[in-house]
């Protein structure tokens, strides 16, 4: 009897015994079916493939499984500084190219790496390489992007203006440049520091993420990742993000830039809240009305990361003690502000603002 065999068997007397139900004992043996077949085909050493060639595949298919098409490929390895060639300690060698598609593959949708062996030519070990390495060089490359925002070539003056007058033409305050919120992205359960991870409000295991986002559907800023159980007002904090906000130059026509957010921030010169709902006046309520319209975009901006990058909403596969979750969430960030600087968004279809183009937002 084979190690195989004989864990089928023990699987059978757990579920004679009631310890597991039908539903699990399938999951069990489907699990042993892909073991078993992995180890087949190793010791067969069965060949995987030639290595991926973008040009093969059609537009269709291109963008299905990278969200890019061959193109748009092309210029997004150039504009994101991929090195021409990437190579690890234990001699794996790969393509700026091919690590960014291995990237977009692997976190548009969620799957495992042994799957997507055969479109790459590449065993699921160098896949994994590739996939992490090339994630930390972009985190390492552009983390300054979400975190020194104000120091961005392409946030100028003249584009806050332009944020602010969007704003102004559909929500009632006209100095307000964006919107702030807080994500919480679902993790596996840790094994320790269980407390700390576990978000009270939504009832699970997470980590906490802040963004600004732009009328134009851009992620301007980025802070995180923060315990989940932690306030919001709490991550702003910590975030310091009032400061860069004061670092901003002044509208012409006088006063200070702002963004607005919810209930959950401390009112600020350059952050507005809504007015309290108690003893509320209707000019306030209007106000609250209005901006709570706007706003929107903020959600609009969440729901499309996980759209585009679904593996990072994989709650399963989020396991924070061993993989770079936060740079896998940061990651897919960048790349979806990519793909709206060359689809658009909603939000700059709501707010009537053309994003950058990728040269400019990436300079």
């Amino acid at each position: 009897m084979d190690e195989f065999e004989f864990q089928r068997n023990l699987l059978l007397i757990a579920y004679d015994e009631g310890t597991i139900v039908e539903e699990e004992l399938c999951l069990f043996f489907v699990a042993l079916e892909e073991d078993e077949e992995d180890e087949r085909r190793d010791k067969a050493d069965e060949p995987l493939g030639p290595r991926l060639d973008i040009d093969r595949l059609t537009s269709r298919s291109c963008v299905e499984k990278f969200r890019f098409n061959q193109l748009e490929l092309r210029q997004l390895c150039q504009a994101l500084r991929l090195p021409i060639r990437f190579q690890y300690v234990n001699r794996t060698c790969w393509t700026g190219l091919e690590g960014l598609c291995v990237v977009l593959r692997r976190l548009s949708y969620p799957c495992r790496l042994r799957h997507i062996e055969g479109e790459f030519g590449r065993r699921s070990s160098e896949l994994s390489i590739i996939f992490n390495r090339t994630c930390q060089f972009l985190l390492n490359t552009w983390q300054q992007h979400f975190t020194a925002f104000d120091q961005v070539a392409f946030f100028t003056p003249a584009r806050i203006q332009a944020y602010a007058q969007a704003i102004g033409a559909k929500c009632p305050l006209n100095v307000c440049w964006g919107f702030i919120d807080g994500t919480v992205r679902a993790i596996c359960k840790p094994v320790r520091c269980q407390r700390q991870f576990f978000n009270g409000h939504k009832r699970l295991h997470a980590l906490k993420y802040q963004s600004v986002v732009a009328p134009d559907g851009i992620i301007v800023h980025l802070f995180g990742p923060i315990e989940g159980r932690r306030h919001d007002s709490g991550v702003l904090g910590e975030s310091n993000l009032l400061a860069r906000l004061q670092n901003l130059p002044a509208p012409p026509h006088g006063g200070a830039y702002c963004i607005h957010g919810d209930p959950a921030y401390p009112l600020r010169p350059q952050l507005m809240v809504p007015y309290p709902t108690t003893n509320i006046t209707n000019v306030q309520q209007q106000f609250n009305t209005g901006m709570s319209a706007g706003r929107i975009a903020v959600e609009w901006a969440f729901g499309r990361v996980i759209q585009l990058f679904a593996f990072v909403d994989f709650k399963k596969n989020q396991k924070l003690l061993l993989q770079p979750v936060a740079a896998h969430y940061f990651c897919a960030v960048l790349l979806t502000n990519c793909h709206t600087c060359l689809h658009g968004s909603e939000a700059s279809k709501y707010f009537n603002v053309p994003p950058p183009s990728l040269a400019e937002y990436l300079t």
